[in-house]
């Protein structure tokens, strides 16, 4: 029989409303946060060029939000998003309960096939920027546990070729820590423009 009996910790907490209204209030804060991560990151399009194909921001942004992500709290921001069973072009942030945000542009089928060579071109601007690369099969972990990512600056030249050719996706991540709070929407969208004028064969922000 398992134990159901609560210890004196877990006892202390079940008697109180406070962590759950403050754990309320502050994922209440990332939902605002995300929504005017979305609106700059739609600003920064404004005035940059990126050969977007019309569906691929046709639904907007998405928010979302859960309780058990690998048993913890999380929100996530789909911008822009657009997931078919051919190909994606996604651009996702993601904030994890107790863990850090991770800003991940996640592409495939043909819409990877159209910046293949682009992606080659931008190993060096991709390490000089700090991103991560997925090395797993399965595209649909979202963090950086149990080694999904390595940065691509452990990568050589060929590695990297050999990686972004070895499946029909690929994602590209770079890692916020939750005590970066207030320069958060500055870094994912630098990050955002970063990926996207290296898709795009430009350099720099």
């Amino acid at each position: 029989m398992e134990n159901f009996e609560l210890t004196p910790e877990e006892g202390e907490l079940v008697a109180s409303t406070h962590f759950i209204e403050l754990k309320n209030s502050a994922i209440g804060k990332v939902i605002l946060l995300m929504g005017e991560l979305q609106r700059a990151l739609e600003d920064w399009e404004k005035t940059n060029e990126f050969p977007f194909e019309a569906h691929w921001k046709h639904l907007g942004g998405k928010i979302s939000k859960g309780e058990q992500y690998k048993g913890l709290p999380w929100v996530m921001l789909d911008y822009p998003r657009y997931f078919s069973k051919a190909e994606i072009f996604a651009f996702r942030t993601m904030f994890w309960w107790g863990h850090y945000f991770i800003a991940t542009l996640h592409i495939s089928g043909g819409v990877k096939e159209q910046f293949h060579t682009a992606l080659e071109d931008a190993y060096e601007d991709l390490k000089a920027g700090g991103f991560q690369v997925y090395v797993q099969e399965n595209p649909w972990e979202h963090d950086f546990e149990n080694s999904n990512y390595c940065y691509i600056d452990t990568l050589s030249f060929k590695d990297w070729k050999k990686l972004i050719s070895r499946n029909d996706f690929i994602k590209l991540a770079k890692r916020f820590e939750i005590g970066q709070w207030g320069e958060l929407i500055s870094g994912v969208v630098k990050a955002y423009a970063t990926l996207l004028n290296t898709l795009n064969g430009k350099t720099g922000f």
